[in-house]
Formats: structure tokens, C-alpha cells, sequence
């Protein structure tokens, strides 16, 4: 896209390794320095691990994907990215999509259909821009990255600069008509040059998904109705999945059926009983209405000696938060190869750029004085697990949470301080991120940061028919 380049290869085992219940899929995505005519300012000139801002982009990648491979593809897959050329204009993200989806197009791995990448920019009051240069997304009030198939979305990623909802649903309906007629044109090329697919899946023997389904309907039925906690509820589940096997294995129907065919039965059973309360009663699990929430409570200055802290608790999630207010020495440097290749947006560190788009397109090495990182110790879902560096969905979650109250920090000019937001969660059954939100909103006001608003977010879900319709 224009003299921004992008290399992508996938390849997959030859065999099925994984069990089938998910899709073994690994993208890596990287910015190299020489793609703009630079080096690293690291002792180490060579790209090691990928940077923070490159896990984003893979995890976009990601998303989009990951639900289109048909269902029991059990090889492991790999999609690999190296941005190889950047002209500081054209930003690689929504190419990074596309372009993993149409090598995938064109192999022999199978995907259910072409799925594309866009950015929408949002200029003034009412101009829309689909994929918009790095100077536009500086001054955009619309940060929206978009994936979906001909027919349908399958991604929404982004903020805002307080936009109405109508607005919202304008952007949305922009970027869908754009990413159409780029997954008709990839269908149209991949007939053209694409391989035959691939067909050794892990298959249910016929017959058995239904009576998986006749023998544990109730019992699931039952603990997905029970206003119990998450612990209660997953061992009613389990115990009904043990029943389930030691009845088929009994019973001798099924000669040679496997773990993983048991288990992939169980998790369809499991998925209807959910659908069916949801979409015939509004009825989910613990007995909520399907707009119910969760009871919230929450408690600040909680912490002696931080600048700011709470404790924010939704149901069985909760989020511990800490506020801490610095210098221009403590904000977090971003040393990568956007906007280096332009002129138009070079500048010194301590430029601030106008809109919600800048982060797409940051000054060489940028410093953000606003930042906030998110833990989740495997002791807050009651296991034991690594415990060190970041990991990708820390990362992610973390983005999502500080992109959400990035719009309400004051400027520089009334509140010239580097604000750094910790969110631990402590406890979680869903919804982490968006208590990090609440939580680390309550922590800066603690602290004393003046908020343009309070900022809460909240999680949704959409659940259809089997059909994909919707009611």
C-alpha cells in the first residue's frame, strides 16, 4: 500500500497435532527498523523480541482469523509478518489483516471465507476517511480498526474522541462497505490462484453430538440456571461431563471415539443449553437477565502510601488499582519506526498530537506521559502459572484499557505530569479489562489527576442461532 511493504508467509504441520476444541494458530508480526532507514537505538542492533506496539497488531491479526478455520482444524498454523518498507504514510495494521487472510486464501489451509482489515479516520464533523495517511490519523477524532468478510464484521477495535453513538454506527457501516468489496476481490483472485484446501479434521462420529446432547442437557441445564458461583457452577458442569463419558463408554454405541471427540461433543451440549436460555428466556448463567449487572462495590485511597488507589469489585471480577504521578523523566519512551520516515510529523519528544488517531502514527521515539499496564497472576482464576514479563493478552488488555481513559486526561499545558496507572487483578470471572477501566479512573481522581469526565466501561456479548440469525 503505496511504498509500504509488508511481508506474510503462513504454513501448518503436516499432521494434526492439536486436540481440535481450539484453533492452534500463532501469528508473529514485526516492525524492522531498516523498513524506515533506521537502527535500533538499543547496544543490540538486531530485532529481537517483538516490541509491544507489534503484539498489538498481531493480536488484531489474530482476532479476525482465528473464528474463520473450519471447525475441528487441529494443525498447528503459523502466520508470520515483517513490515520490510514504511513511507511514514500508509499504516500497516489493516494490511497486516488482509494480507495474513489472503495468503490464507490462496494456501491449502481452510478458511471459510475472505476476510479483510480497514482503518477509519474521522476528520472535522463528517468526513470519513477509510484507511487514512499518518498526518489524517493525527488530527482524526476516530481511531477505528476494522476486520470482517463480505457479509459480515467480524472485528471493531478503537477510540474516540467522545463521538455520538450515531456516529459510531456511521463508522462502522463505512468501514463494512469498504471491507465488501475487498473480500470480493480476494474471493475472485484466490479462485483464480488458490490451492485446493486441506481436508484431515478432527470429525464427531454421526450421532454423537446428539446424544451427548440428550445425556447431559439437564444437568447443564440445571447448573447454568443455579444463582451460584463460578466454582459451584464449573463442577456441576464437570460432573455432568463425567457422567456423559462414563455413559457412552457403557454403552459401547461408539466404538473408538477419542477424549477429544467426548470433550468437542460436550462443549457443542454446553454451547446450546446457553444459547437456548439466552435467546428463548434471557436467562444466563447464575440466573441474570441478559442486561442485568453484576453488584458493584468500590473503595479509594485504600493504599497508604500511593498517589492514588482503588479497589473496584463487579461479581466475582475484581481490580486493584494504583495511580502514580511523575515527571517528564518517567514517561514511558516508544522507540519504533512510525512517522520516522515522515517529515510531516517529526518533531521533538514533547510534541502533543490533537486527536485520538496519534497513537497510529507516534513521533520517532515518542514518549507517552500517560500509561497504563495491566497484571493478571494466574492466582486470580485459582491456578499456579508464569509469572514474569508481560504477556500478549496483558498487553491487549492493557491498550484496551488506557485507549479507554486516554480521552480524558488533561493536556499538558494544565496538568504537565507523567500519570502511570497499575491494574492488578486480583480475583476474575470476565470483564477484567473494563474493571481496569473503573478501577484505574477512581485511582487517578484519588490521586488528584483533574479528568476531563469519569470514564466506566462495561463488556458485551452477542449470541445468535445456530444459523447465525438473531432475534
Amino acid at each position: 500500500m503505496g511504498e509500504t511493504v509488508l511481508y506474510t508467509t503462513v504454513c501448518c504441520e503436516n499432521t494434526p497435532k492439536g486436540d481440535g476444541s481450539f484453533v492452534p494458530l500463532q501469528v508473529n508480526y514485526q516492525e524492522r527498523f531498516s523498513a524506515a532507514g533506521r537502527t535500533s537505538g538499543s547496544y543490540l542492533k538486531r530485532e529481537g523480541r517483538p516490541k509491544d506496539d507489534d503484539v498489538l497488531v498481531a493480536r488484531l491479526v489474530d482476532r479476525p482469523l482465528r473464528p474463520m478455520f473450519d471447525k475441528g482444524w487441529s494443525n498447528d498454523t503459523q502466520v508470520l509478518q515483517w513490515v520490510l518498507s514504511y513511507d511514514g504514510v500508509n499504516q500497516p495494521e489493516p494490511l497486516a489483516i488482509t494480507a495474513a487472510a489472503a495468503a490464507l486464501m490462496v494456501s491449502d489451509i481452510p478458511l471459510k471465507k475472505a476476510v479483510a482489515g480497514v482503518r477509519v479516520a474521522l476528520l472535522g464533523e463528517g468526513l470519513w476517511v477509510v484507511n487514512p495517511t499518518a498526518v489524517q490519523m493525527a488530527a482524526s477524532r476516530l481511531d477505528l480498526v476494522m476486520a470482517g468478510t463480505k457479509d459480515a464484521v467480524l472485528m471493531i477495535e478503537g477510540f474516540c474522541d467522545f463521538l455520538s453513538e450515531e456516529q459510531m454506527i456511521e463508522a462502522v457501516g463505512v468501514g463494512e462497505r469498504a471491507i465488501s468489496k475487498m473480500c470480493a476481490e480476494m474471493e475472485e483472485w484466490a479462485a483464480k490462484v488458490g490451492k485446493p484446501k486441506r481436508t484431515d479434521r478432527v470429525l464427531l462420529p454421526a450421532g454423537l453430538e446428539e446424544r451427548v446432547i440428550a445425556l447431559t442437557r439437564d444437568a447443564v441445564e440445571a447448573a447454568y440456571r443455579a444463582p451460584t458461583a463460578k466454582d459451584v457452577r464449573t463442577a456441576a458442569v464437570e460432573a455432568a461431563r463425567l457422567a456423559m463419558v462414563a455413559a457412552i463408554e457403557a454403552s459401547g454405541d461408539f466404538p473408538g471415539v477419542t477424549d477429544v471427540q467426548l470433550q468437542m461433543a460436550f462443549k457443542a451440549a454446553e454451547s446450546s443449553v446457553m444459547r437456548g436460555l439466552v435467546l428463548r428466556e434471557g436467562t444466563r448463567a447464575d440466573g441474570r437477565g441478559v442486561t442485568d449487572v453484576r453488584p458493584i462495590t468500590s473503595r479509594a485511597a485504600l493504599l497508604p502510601r500511593t498517589h492514588g488507589s482503588a479497589l473496584f469489585t463487579r461479581g466475582e471480577t475484581q481490580a486493584l488499582c494504583v495511580a502514580t504521578l511523575g515527571t517528564a523523566a518517567d514517561a514511558q519512551r516508544i522507540d519504533g519506526i512510525r512517522s520516522a520516515a515522515s517529515d510531516s510529523l517529526a518533531g521533538d519528544s514533547d510534541s502533543e498530537s490533537s486527536g485520538p488517531g496519534a497513537a497510529a502514527g507516534r513521533a520517532k521515539d515518542a514518549f507517552e506521559t500517560f500509561y497504563l499496564q495491566y497484571f493478571f497472576p494466574p492466582s486470580s482464576v485459582g491456578e499456579t502459572g508464569r509469572v514474569g514479563p508481560a504477556g500478549r493478552r496483558e498487553l491487549g488488555h492493557g491498550e484496551l484499557a488506557q485507549r479507554a481513559l486516554e480521552a480524558v486526561i488533561p493536556s499538558k499545558d494544565d496538568f504537565p505530569y507523567t500519570v502511570r496507572v497499575e491494574s492488578t487483578i486480583t480475583e476474575s470471572n470476565g470483564s477484567s479489562s473494563m474493571a481496569s477501566v473503573c478501577g484505574g479512573c477512581l485511582a487517578m481522581l484519588d490521586a488528584g489527576v483533574p479528568l476531563k469526565e469519569p470514564v466506566a466501561g462495561i463488556a458485551m456479548g452477542l449470541i445468535l442461532e445456530p444459523d447465525g440469525s438473531f432475534k
